[in-house]
């Protein structure tokens, strides 16, 4: 990087940087692998790099309209 920068912040931190805010605000994942030209969604995997927070945020969000679906079934099973 230019004068100034700080140590280890080179090219590949913006990179890392840009697809981790990308997949945090809810790009579709397809969209991101393509932006930055993987072939692969593994390789995309390897810049995100997303805080536990987010994980467990995206996990519960996930889990929650998967347990209302399921109880919404069952409701309409006993109906």
């Amino acid at each position: 990087m230019g004068q100034g920068s700080r140590p280890g912040l080179d090219f590949h931190s913006f990179r890392r940087s840009y697809v981790t805010h990308l997949i945090k605000d809810g790009w579709d994942p397809r969209f991101v692998q393509e932006q930055v030209g993987h072939e692969h969604a593994s390789t995309t995997s390897l810049y995100t790099c997303v805080s536990s927070d987010f994980r467990t945020r995206t996990l519960r969000r996930h889990l929650d309209s998967t347990i209302t679906a399921a109880l919404q079934t069952q409701t309409g099973r006993q109906a």
